[in-house]
């Protein structure tokens, strides 16, 4: 390495120092522009092993940026710096709201749940029955008390595991397409659609399972909460409890029908499985359960696709996760064997097989 200077003359550099002069045509001089604010690179087409470094200050002298090999490689070196400076940016700007995202979800959920667990059970029962009071109307509930008999007795294994805080649970079937939900204050309401395609009771238990996980993990009101937004809670936590109230003081009958999102169902597999299994009751049951709905589905020709915004998650995809945790299951044979009788109501469901989709 030697030093010295460069001279600027009309087509161009001519570098003198101690060893002998060299001449470095402008059209073949190689600009690189890297980090150094001081210093920029020059190099000779002919001899790439040949680099010159010159203070940055030569981009100021018009004579030597306005020739035309120079002026296009700066061009096109600064237009490539200036797009990778805007990528750079944008992927930051990205990252950092997906961050904020993340952290506002994980806000937003401890914030969801804190204050749903500041309800009592009084008032999640009390909520309960003015809920079930307004859907009433609507269902067509079966009197057969040996049928609700069967269906209890069902549940009766499943119930000592699921951390319902002192909750009683009321189970009532209603006339209808195969399907199934809970409300807050411990009722699951089954359907004679339902219980028709259930061949096991280890089945309708999983169906059981997943909605009494509902009712435990409270997932209407958490439902309810989050959807009215961020200011709504926020103004519960600090206080503002009247408005709770106020919301608790109104159920509404879409309660049932409004989607839960997917990861309220998600969970509620998740929770209603470690029921079953805690209970000593064969998960695999829900798993069937759901491959009986699916199958009712396309039989009837009803879609059993999901998007977004679907209540539940796809069936194929609910399967397939139940049945990766069944395969990881360490014990698949340490199961009370259930031999209560599936109740089964004879209806004629045609006319609702033609309208409605089966869920739970």
């Amino acid at each position: 390495m030697v030093r010295g200077r460069f001279i600027l003359n009309r087509n161009t550099l001519r570098f003198e120092s101690s060893a002998p002069p060299f001449v470095l045509p402008l059209e073949h001089t190689v600009i690189e522009l890297g980090d150094d604010e001081d210093w920029i690179e020059l190099g000779d087409r002919r001899q790439p092993e040949l680099k010159f470094f010159i203070a940055r200050s030569i981009l100021e002298d018009d004579h030597f940026v306005q020739s035309m090999p120079i002026r296009r490689q700066l061009e096109a070196l600064l237009g490539r710096r200036e797009l990778l400076r805007r990528v750079w940016v944008t992927l930051g700007f990205l990252l950092a709201f997906a961050l904020i995202a993340w952290v506002g979800s994980v806000v937003a959920g401890w914030g969801v749940r804190s204050v749903v667990k500041g309800i009592s059970v009084k008032h999640e029962i009390e909520f309960g029955d003015e809920a079930f009071k307004k859907i009433e109307s609507r269902l067509v509930l079966i009197k057969d008390t040996n049928a609700l008999a069967q269906l209890a007795a069902v549940a009766a294994p499943l119930l000592p595991t699921v951390p319902a805080r002192g909750i009683p649970f009321k189970f009532y079937i209603a006339a209808g397409s195969p399907n199934a939900f809970a409300l807050p204050g411990g009722r699951i309401v089954v359907t004679t659609g339902l219980l028709e395609l259930m061949d096991k009771p280890e089945e309708l238990a999983g169906v059981l399972a997943h909605e009494s996980a509902h009712v435990a993990q409270r997932h209407a009101f958490q439902h309810m909460i989050a959807g009215k937004g961020p200011i709504f809670l926020l103004e519960i936590l600090i206080g503002s409890r009247d408005k709770m109230f106020n919301l608790m003081a109104y159920p509404s009958e879409l309660l049932i029908y409004e989607s839960f999102s997917q990861r309220y169902e998600k969970e509620a597999d998740a929770f209603g499985w470690n029921y079953l299994v805690a209970a000593k009751i064969n998960p695999h049951g829900m798993i069937e359960a759901l491959q009986k709905l699916k199958h009712y589905e396309t039989e009837f020709s009803l879609t059993n696709r999901a998007s977004a915004f679907d209540s539940h998650p796809d069936l194929d995809k609910r399967i397939g996760w139940l049945e990766a945790k069944w395969a990881a299951l360490p014990d698949k044979t340490n199961f009370i064997v259930l031999t209560n009788q599936v109740p089964k109501i004879k209806t004629d469901n045609r006319l609702m097989k033609l309208l409605f989709g089966g869920k739970f």
